[in-house]
């Protein structure tokens, strides 16, 4: 999977993103799709964790011929710094904002890694699994030229809320979010949940999905059987490929673009800005 270690701008620019890149092996130079993968968070060990690769999602994508990215967001890890991504606490948690502020990261490392000679400036694919699904959905709402369609994986954000099994921080202020961002958001989305998901539940799930529809936001909603030990760990196994793989590969293959005409409208495509 050619794994590299990669500095990457965030939305930040005194803060450089720290991630991870797998490419598939070319014999021939070519420029191949992008995707970027988005971390969650987990907010007692987000300062320790190692910078993610997501193996087999990572893996199923570069099977595919994709160029994969994982960057880490500030305030996580190896990138470090405060996390931004959060405001408000608990019954004040300003949703909106924060996913807004993660889709800065995400913006930020697709301007760059597009200008990549190896990587198509357009179609690209945002993946993102829990909070780096909200952010894939904050940052759907910008519509940028060079996003093709979102993936989120058991989004949300303030799941667990004083520990208690979907709870959620805020759950209006997440329905409201989501209104907004589906206000504006064109690009396709296809949202994959576990019926089991101890975070966010089938009852959250299809009430961010009413929001996002009754904005005129493009969503195709799946919530899979139940896995065995908790549905939000939906990407964690190749085992779940099976349960996901099928319907995520025919998303993706509806609403792709050709890449050849892409090449060759490259330098005649003006660059949007990255940030909202």
């Amino acid at each position: 999977m050619r794994e590299q270690l990669w500095l990457v701008p965030s939305g930040d620019p005194a803060i450089p993103l720290r991630a991870t890149v797998f490419r598939p092996h070319d014999a021939v130079p070519q420029r191949r799709k992008l995707v970027v993968i988005n971390h969650g968070t987990d907010e007692a060990t987000r300062e320790a964790v190692s910078l993610p690769v997501y193996y087999w999602l990572s893996r199923w994508f570069i099977e595919r011929g994709f160029v994969v990215i994982i960057p880490q967001r500030r305030g996580h890890g190896a990138t470090g710094g405060d996390l931004v991504e959060s405001v408000g606490t608990c019954e004040t948690a300003d949703h909106y904002t924060s996913g807004q502020i993660a889709a800065d990261d995400i913006a930020s490392t697709i301007d760059f890694m597009t200008r990549q000679d190896f990587v198509a400036s357009r179609d690209v694919v945002v993946v993102g699994i829990s909070t780096g699904a909200w952010a894939s959905l904050a940052l759907a709402s910008r519509n940028l030229q060079s996003v093709g369609s979102i993936v989120n994986f058991a989004g949300g954000r303030g799941g667990h809320a004083y520990g208690r099994v979907n709870e959620i921080c805020n759950f209006d202020g997440l329905r409201a979010a989501s209104y907004l961002y589906g206000k504006t958001a064109r690009h396709p989305s296809i949202w994959l949940y576990a019926e089991n998901d101890s975070y966010f539940g089938p009852e959250i799930v299809l009430a961010l999905a009413s929001e996002w529809k009754r904005a005129d936001g493009n969503v195709e909603a799946h919530i899979f059987p139940a896995l065995e030990k908790d549905g939000h760990t939906i990407v964690d196994d190749r085992g779940n490929w099976i349960i996901w793989g099928a319907v995520l590969e025919e998303f993706l293959g509806r609403h792709s673009i050709d890449l050849e005409t892409e090449i060759a409208s490259r330098d005649e495509t003006p660059r949007e800005a990255s940030t909202r």
